[in-house]
């Protein structure tokens, strides 16, 4: 898994401090993530994106422009993607790259991260998130408020772990998988590629690419899009 970090045990700070940050996006997942950063004492810059009406005045920071404006900013400001669809995630940090742009990652001052974990560029860990010991995060990966993923367990690269949800030991989570509020994924489970697991489900069996499970135990709902057939 490239572009990752080791994070020294206790680790409570931003990874990439000193940096100016602008949070790509403009809805309520931007709104959290320019929280997170506004704690753990890292300055933002703006918010960059479309502009939205009903959002524009309960942005905590400035809203700067709109997609273009990272394109001509200065060469040292880092990005982090504000957006909780973790295909999007993708897609915009693809963009941001073929710029040059350099992205940066968040860590709330409540989040816990164990010995030996690393963290990848642009990822983000929410209040309450908890990493216990040798877990190895992605690039852009969202981990949200009181998440806990426990030992061994690998999450590629923009999958998202929505709140309360919990990851035992040995787990893998796909590129692009989300794991939605308050599931759970037992011990030494596979979840595959762009695969959701629904709220509150529990997760007792491995689950294969682009498909949604929910339920106790979690079961194939129906593929995430039709090319999944």
């Amino acid at each position: 898994m490239p572009s990752v970090q080791t994070v020294p045990p206790a680790r409570q700070t931003t990874l990439h401090q000193g940096h100016p940050l602008v949070v790509l996006g403009t809805s309520g997942h931007a709104r959290e993530i320019a929280w997170i950063a506004e704690q753990a004492d890292q300055p933002v810059l703006g918010c960059v994106g479309p502009y939205r009406a009903t959002e524009h005045d309960r942005l905590p920071v400035p809203w700067l422009g709109d997609d273009d404006w990272l394109a001509t900013a200065d060469p040292t400001v880092r990005y982090v993607v504000g957006v909780g669809d973790g295909a999007l995630r993708a897609r915009i940090d693809r963009a941001a790259g073929r710029n040059g742009r350099r992205c940066g990652s968040l860590v709330s001052p409540t989040a816990v991260i164990g010995a030996r974990c690393t963290v990848g560029e642009g990822s983000v860990l929410w209040p309450g998130a908890v990493l216990t010991t040798d877990v190895r995060i992605g690039r852009h990966v969202h981990i949200g408020t009181r998440a806990t993923v426990s030992h061994d367990t690998v999450i590629g690269d923009y999958a998202t772990l929505l709140p309360g949800c919990t990851v035992a030991g040995s787990s893998r989570i796909g590129d692009g998988a989300t794991v939605a509020a308050g599931a759970t994924v037992v011990d030494n489970i596979s979840i595959g590629r762009d695969a959701v697991v629904g709220a509150g489900a529990v997760v007792v069996r491995d689950v294969p690419d682009n498909v949604v499970v929910v339920g106790v135990p979690a079961r194939i709902l129906r593929p995430t899009r039709p090319s999944a057939h």
